[in-house]
């Protein structure tokens, strides 16, 4: 009777989850009509995958428990990544995420800028008045740090490359015939190879699995918002209003768009008569 085949763990549907989350907020930049929504959806579903993954891919791997519950500790303080995490569980159960948008700039400069207000849960001050896509760039960057310390914690169960080494045979327990059928090999492989040298076969396996691209993973960790608020400085009542506009909707009272615009323009007229 044949054992069986133990699979090699995994983190690379992790790195696809947190790099199609980057794809939709790229698109992001360049959307200023209801497919920004879309994109933010899109955004918000991948990005949460990602701890799921982790979860899944990783249950089974000695110590993992422990070091999750620590990172979950983490995130957990983390009011950014709380509220991204609220804010996924709203696009999917409850509607549609509330948004200000204004238009910053003039000409072929202008360009829209979104900020996150009026959804059932407060926008946290380290999200407050910042345009959504610089907010969603970030929280890409602290999605792979996690990711990335979770490799440097469990590098032969995290990327199949560095399981595919001596140093990772030894370290899994894992025979040469373990890794040819995880593979989807013969078994009757490692027979066949058993006169080439370890490091050979492995080499010769490796060629056959992708590897963590941990250069893409470090690039978007350290990622950090644009600067995309300068275009305020041209037009700093569009940023007013959107401020206030803002502040009525966390306030939970009724935006009146007219008034706001009217309040605004009395406060620049009484500014300069000063």
């Amino acid at each position: 009777m044949s054992r069986p085949i133990r699979p090699l763990t995994s983190l690379l549907l992790v790195e696809e989850r947190l790099l199609e989350a980057d794809y939709f907020v790229r698109l992001m930049r360049r959307r200023r009509d209801v497919g920004f929504g879309y994109c933010l959806n899109a955004f918000l579903s991948a990005s949460r995958s990602v701890t799921f993954l982790i979860q899944k891919e990783m249950a089974r791997v000695p110590a993992f428990k422990t070091w999750w519950s620590e990172q979950q500790q983490k995130m957990s303080r983390d009011e950014g990544m709380r509220f991204f995490l609220e804010l996924r569980n709203y696009s999917q159960k409850e509607g549609r995420i509330s948004l200000v948008g204004v238009r910053c700039g003039a000409g072929s400069c202008s360009r829209w800028s979104h900020r996150f207000a009026g959804t059932d849960n407060r926008v946290p001050a380290v999200l407050l008045h910042r345009d959504v896509v610089d907010c969603c760039v970030e929280h890409i960057a602290k999605l792979a740090k996690v990711v990335l310390d979770c490799t440097e914690r469990f590098p032969f169960h995290t990327c199949p490359r560095m399981a595919l080494s001596r140093k990772g045979v030894r370290k899994l327990g894992l025979s040469i015939q373990d890794l040819a059928g995880a593979l989807g090999f013969d078994t009757r492989w490692a027979d066949a190879a058993a006169g080439i040298p370890l490091e050979q076969q492995l080499r010769v396996l490796q060629d056959h699995v992708d590897g963590l691209d941990t250069m893409k993973l470090k690039q978007l960790a350290r990622r950090r918002q644009g600067s995309r608020n300068k275009s305020h400085e041209a037009d700093p009542f569009g940023e007013e209003l959107c401020r206030a506009i803002v502040d009525q909707l966390e306030d939970k009272r009724t935006v009146s768009a007219p008034n706001v615009a009217g309040e605004l323009l009395l406060r620049s007229w009484t500014g300069s008569r000063r």
